[in-house]
């Protein structure tokens, strides 16, 4: 996301109901989240909601206080190909959970907005094993295309560091992504067909 979506948010009964509005490209698309699911971002870090075919990811970073959803979208007609659209945002969950709260008491309000919030961290990437490293960075061509892919990779939502430890391949590493101090995905970034360093290239395995 680069720029800053609106989100109305209103409340039925236990249905939380989220439209997004996206000024940059005109358009606006709804989801249904139960209360529970989104509650339950008070106790775990991420929840997965279904939504007619459809599906959202909540997760809860307790360090800047937010709450990022990639929301899914998917459709179809009869037996074509199903289409998709996504897009992710970020929210202060205090702000959010406590309207929510608020809005089943009597009287309460029915509905809140608020902008998303900018991406501000990049994960800090930290090479755990440097024998690799050394050797990527002392050959001029690979050291050029290792660079430019961390430069172009690794900006996850949510992320707070990406550790790298050596790989059998050579110039490649093993990775580990953290959450708020909690281990997340894992993986490799490979450089291939290295029989012609002009022509290798990184790629992520999961």
């Amino acid at each position: 996301m680069t720029d800053r979506v609106l989100v109305k948010v209103s409340v039925d009964g236990d249905d939380i109901h989220l439209r997004l509005i996206d000024p940059s490209e005109k358009t606006h698309r709804s989801f249904c989240i139960d209360y529970d699911a989104f509650d339950d971002l008070e106790y775990r870090e991420m929840a997965g909601v279904n939504d007619c075919g459809s599906f959202a990811v909540l997760r809860r970073n307790r360090a800047d206080g937010t709450a990022s959803m990639r929301f899914v979208w998917l459709s179809s007609s009869g037996d074509g190909p199903v289409a998709g659209w996504e897009q992710t945002v970020k929210l202060p969950f205090q702000e959010m959970r406590s309207f929510i709260r608020a809005s089943a008491e009597k009287g309460g309000p029915s509905k809140w907005a608020a902008l998303s919030v900018k991406p501000g961290n990049t994960p800090k990437l930290v090479f755990c094993g440097r024998e690799n490293l050394h050797d990527a960075v002392e050959n001029q061509t690979v050291r050029r295309k290792l660079v430019r892919f961390l430069r172009d990779n690794f900006k996850w939502w949510g992320t707070d560091e990406i550790r790298f430890y050596n790989d059998f391949v050579p110039y490649s590493f093993s990775f580990q992504e953290f959450r708020n101090g909690q281990p997340g995905m894992c993986g490799g970034l490979i450089l291939h067909s290295q029989k012609n360093l002009e022509k290798a290239y990184y790629s992520i395995h999961t």
